[in-house]
């Protein structure tokens, strides 16, 4: 605006300045000091502002409601923030309240370079490091480390044998996983068909016709049970189950390249394989990101937790055993370990009952709890004997080389029946596929010996305890 102004006025000032003095010498003038004061600097001046003045005037108000609206937003969003603010701090009183919730789990499995299950954590404890992998090399062809799982080579090229596919290496391992992971749950699944079908039975005459007409079930029920009559007689009462939900879990950086097929290909595999309606069978899809895999974990578990009328599968994965994947790693990180790791449970609610199906084992989580003694307490646990033996059974899922981390879980652990020897961290066990590996280690802690209890924590929630422990001696205290 500044530029324009002295733009003008010079502009006019030289204009009008030439036709006084041409003016001056065509009428053979001799003006004084006084004229060429009054004429060629003055008169420019007198010109100029009052050629700008309405321009002046005009920006002089749009300025004023400018300065007045930015009053008025500034007003609002104080407002705002303490509205926000005064939220906040009900929130917060309200979260502040210590609560605890329980789950069932009925069978759990686990894979890694390392083995499967149990062994994992025999290997945690002997400080396993990765092995040099012939078929993954970096910048200079050199082979490098990484956690590669050796078994699940042959099943991914006899899959890529079976049916040629286009979608990457680690796409492909991925699948394989969790494949892998669903048949180590057959026996259960299993029995929560049955209990699917037999809810539907008794709940749901819609369903109850089309399991009477599944090729699967036909043959159980004879024709002269189709009578409202006899249909009475040989239906009892079972729980209530609704449907069973697949909760897979990947990493955020597969959300543009999993494939969408995968979900519908997954349920028509397990109606097919165990004779469940499609309509019962739910595929959830969760990608979740390193910094914030944790929150996401314990809220699913919270969600399921209140679920009465579903049964869940959830299925942990995550690979990056693909060369093309860590050429672009090692753009970042030269010495780039990759991992690949599977695990799974089947799930429910403390109130959820499957016909002939026992839960291995009950898993509780605190919130909000400030106090790891009163945690222990609270659930009769501080008399246990694994507090007075030196192995390890608390998992710690958080960097172990981290100086504010140590310092959070001496803050933690300070003064508790907990000692330093009892800790296993896990976060080197994975080198850099970190997306999912927290989530691994909690899953993790089902395996530990079922005549103990095993207890999981990380920094990331740092007033969330959680603890394993066998379904008849949870029993045996209540």
């Amino acid at each position: 605006m500044i530029k324009f102004i002295v733009t003008f006025v010079a502009a006019l000032a030289i204009a009008i300045n030439a036709c006084v003095i041409f003016y001056w010498r065509d009428i053979a003038y001799d003006p004084s000091e006084t004229d060429l004061i009054l004429c060629l600097l003055l008169l420019p001046l007198l010109a100029a502002a009052t050629a700008l003045a309405p321009y002046l005037i005009f920006l002089g108000i749009k300025r004023y409601k400018l300065s007045q609206e930015k009053k008025l937003r500034q007003a609002a969003e104080a407002e705002l923030m303490q509205s926000e603010q005064k939220l906040k701090n009900s929130e917060k009183n309200i979260a502040a309240e210590s609560r605890q919730f329980s789950v069932k789990i009925y069978s759990a499995s686990a894979v890694h370079s390392f083995g499967e299950n149990a062994s994992i954590l025999e290997e945690y404890m002997r400080f396993k490091s990765p092995e040099l992998d012939p078929n993954l090399f970096n910048a200079y062809g050199l082979p490098v480390l990484s956690f590669r799982i050796k078994d699940l080579d042959e099943a991914v090229q006899s899959a890529e044998d079976d049916e040629p596919s286009n979608i990457s290496m680690r796409e492909q391992r991925i699948a394989q996983l969790l494949n892998q992971q669903i048949e180590q749950h057959t026996e259960t699944l299993m029995m929560v068909s049955n209990h699917l079908k037999d809810s539907a039975m008794f709940y749901n005459s819609e369903m109850a016709y089309q399991y009477r007409m599944h090729p699967a079930w036909i043959s159980e029920i004879d024709a002269s049970e189709h009578t409202d009559e006899n249909t009475e007689n040989i239906l009892k009462p079972v729980y209530r189950l609704d449907k069973i939900t697949v909760h897979i879990l990947l990493a955020e950086n597969l959300i543009h390249y999993w494939s969408e097929s995968f979900s519908e290909k997954l349920q028509n595999q397990l109606a097919g394989q165990y004779s469940i309606l499609h309509a019962q069978i739910e595929i959830e899809h969760h990608f979740m990101s390193q910094p914030t895999s944790y929150a996401a974990w314990l809220k699913l578990l919270d969600q399921i937790a209140e679920q009465k009328h579903a049964f869940n599968l959830i299925i942990n994965a995550d690979s990056e055993i693909d060369q093309d994947w860590i050429d672009e790693k090692f753009w970042q990180t030269e010495a780039y370990i990759a991992a690949e790791y599977a695990s799974s449970w089947c799930i429910s609610s403390l109130d959820t009952e499957v016909l002939q199906l026992i839960p291995q084992k009950i898993l509780k989580i605190a919130l909000n709890e400030t106090d790891l003694d009163a945690f222990l307490a609270k659930n009769q646990l501080i008399e246990h004997a694994q507090f007075k033996q030196d192995m390890p059974f608390v998992l710690i899922l958080d960097d172990p080389a981290d100086i504010k981390t140590i310092k959070k879980l001496q803050r933690s652990l300070i003064d508790s029946a907990v000692e330093s020897h009892h800790l296993l961290y896990t976060k080197n066990n994975f080198g850099h596929t970190q997306q999912l590996a927290k989530i691994f280690s909690f899953m993790l802690g089902m395996h530990f010996p079922d005549e103990g209890i095993g207890m999981v924590y990380s920094v990331d929630q740092d007033s969330v305890y959680s603890y394993f422990q066998g379904y008849r001696e949870d029993h045996i205290h209540q």
